[in-house]
């Protein structure tokens, strides 16, 4: 099994079988992170990735204090501190550019705060160097799940090149399309009758418009802008519309469309972004999302089987939490694990391996599925509370709704979570 040229990735070209203790499926930042949490706890693991290299979905991914606090477990955190902007506050708007409210990050509880958009490529490869050589295996598409005819505490995994794995403990951090969501028998996650559109804007010569997350409202139409770094912007547009015939549709043809669907609006300043955007940045998507009212440990593990992230609790992206909530469940299932498999009590227990293991991703789902479900849930009424399509619902979410969700005590809540540290692996501490 020949390493690539980083020492990181291995790629699968032959058929073998292949026996590992931990396989996650999906190399996307969950994934990834999970596999450098186990590192760090003395655990091997194995990522299998489908694609034939790292491909981040997206060209950013907002990161507040609860995803900052898990970029310090691995020291990476000051390296992203010094690349991106700490954005200070955010200002709501309407399309015609008028103040809807305004909050300055610095008035919100539990401070200080931290907002930074960061390019996903970036955050992608500076995890997967968190991994040791071997563990990223790339063209790996999971084609089938069966539990063990011989042994029913292994999962066996079989490859679409026609390798196959069998793992002790298999978890699926391989988001919306999750094949092993779909092999536990969860539902599928639902169309919330939106589309979105996001882009990278670079200005080479910098930028000067303001350094805020801005978000303007029209009608059944919503824009956004955030600052990166001094010459990077982030922007997406969303929009009501249940179709789905754009997947055929060229990247020029997805930037006529987005400056169609915002002609109405007077903001130049996000028209100079979709113009200064590389079209191998844009990203159209159905926005999608899956609430889990029945417990997750009842519906979501399955002996040694479960899922994490998006697999688990695809969310919209209303609050920007998606990529914080799937590392969070990295940290947290790492810990776990590490309970069952290397702590002192684990080594002296009578119940067997199998069992803690089980047991282990149960209370993983029972910690989880409450802050999962809320932010959820709470993100998907803030897409849907944004949606007005008469001129009565407009003044209504832009004089009445917005000016009220924006607050000092609530704003931040969901970015006030903290992880908690990794245990350290006493058989290094010993080395």
């Amino acid at each position: 099994m020949a390493l690539s040229e980083t020492g990181h990735i291995a790629e699968t070209g032959n058929k073998m079988h292949h026996e590992e203790r931990i396989v996650i499926v999906g190399g996307g930042f969950g994934g990834l992170c999970f596999a450098a949490a186990l590192h760090k706890v003395g655990l091997k693991a194995v990522v299998l990735e489908q694609s034939d290299k790292l491909r981040p979905q997206g060209t950013s991914i907002t990161l507040w204090n609860n995803g900052m606090r898990i970029l310090e477990l691995f020291g990476l955190a000051d390296q992203f501190r010094s690349m991106y902007l700490n954005v200070p506050g955010v200002e709501y708007l309407n399309q015609y550019g008028r103040r809807l409210a305004i909050l300055d990050h610095s008035d919100c509880e539990g401070g200080p705060h931290e907002m930074r958009s960061v390019e996903r490529k970036v955050l992608l490869e500076a995890i997967a160097g968190q991994v040791p050589q071997g563990t990223i295996r790339l063209n790996s598409r999971v084609t089938n799940i069966k539990q063990s005819e011989t042994s029913p505490n292994v999962t066996n995994l079989e490859l679409q090149d026609g390798s196959t794995y069998s793992a002790k403990v298999v978890v699926g951090f391989d988001g919306v399309n999750s094949v092993v969501a779909s092999w536990l028998g969860l539902e599928k996650p639902k169309s919330t009758g939106q589309l979105e559109v996001r882009g990278m804007a670079e200005f080479h010569n910098g930028y000067n418009f303001p350094k805020l997350f801005r978000i303007f409202f029209g009608r059944t139409v919503r824009i956004g802008i955030i600052p990166m770094t001094a010459t990077k912007v982030y922007w997406f547009v969303v929009w009501t519309d249940s179709s789905e015939g754009w997947r055929n549709i060229t990247p020029e043809e997805i930037k006529q469309e987005v400056l169609q669907r915002t002609k109405d609006f007077q903001v130049p300043q996000f028209t100079l972004c979709v113009n200064n955007t590389s079209m191998e940045t844009l990203i159209k998507n159905t926005l999608r999302h899956r609430i889990n009212m029945k417990p997750t440990w009842e519906t979501q593990v399955a002996n040694n089987v479960t899922v994490c992230g998006d697999a688990s609790h695809p969310t919209t992206p209303n609050l920007g939490q998606g990529g914080s909530m799937a590392f969070e469940d990295a940290i947290i299932l790492a810990r776990k694990l590490h309970q069952a498999l290397k702590s002192k009590e684990s080594q002296i227990s009578k119940v067997s391996e199998s069992e803690r293991i089980h047991q282990a991703l149960l209370d993983f789902h029972r910690e989880r599925h409450g802050r999962t479900y809320a932010l959820t849930n709470k993100a998907y009424m803030i897409g849907l509370s944004a949606i007005a399509d008469t001129a009565i619902k407009c003044f209504i979410r832009d004089w009445f709704f917005i000016p009220r969700a924006v607050g000092r005590g609530n704003y931040m809540e969901p970015a006030l979570f903290d992880v908690g540290n990794l245990p350290i692996d006493e058989e290094e501490s010993h080395n």
